[in-house]
């Protein structure tokens, strides 16, 4: 028989929201755009792909010495499942991958063989992307382990 879930704690609960609330304002009002020369456009995907990236790596860091460490665990959720899952966010990521996709930027009205292959690889970009940033994680969770040892 399985086990069940463990409650939820009222201050682990507290915890992750104020960290996602943080996290989200981080992802939203830090300079990401001006840390290049040219204007951006409010879809483009460069400063959430750079946010993406760079939280994956902190994640992976902070969770593995957490972890290591025992932190206690409305900090560690709070860190880990709070601020970085709200400041990574892959579904504001999406949002602007979509809107590329599915406005003007790639595709017109009628299909083509252009428009699915731009559809193909539009997949394709989110899958590798995807897949780098999990590897990000896993090998940062790793070397945070190592930190939190004194390795």
């Amino acid at each position: 028989m399985a086990r069940r879930a463990p409650k939820p704690r009222a201050l682990t609960l507290l915890a992750v929201a104020v960290g996602g609330g943080f996290g989200a304002l981080a992802r939203v009002y830090l300079p990401w755009p001006t840390l290049f020369a040219a204007p951006m456009h409010a879809f483009d995907p460069l400063p959430l792909t750079i946010i993406n990236f760079f939280g994956a790596a902190l994640l992976g860091f902070v969770t593995g010495i957490a972890t290591t460490r025992q932190w206690p665990e409305p900090l560690a959720k709070g860190i880990s499942t709070g601020f970085f899952g709200s400041f990574t966010s892959m579904s504001a990521l999406a949002v602007v991958v979509s809107a590329l996709s599915f406005g003007q930027a790639i595709f017109t009205d009628a299909p083509s063989v252009p428009n699915i292959l731009a559809s193909f690889g539009v997949v394709l970009g989110i899958v590798v992307f995807l897949w780098l940033t999990t590897w990000i994680t896993i090998g940062t969770i790793k070397l945070g382990t190592r930190v939190g040892r004194g390795d």
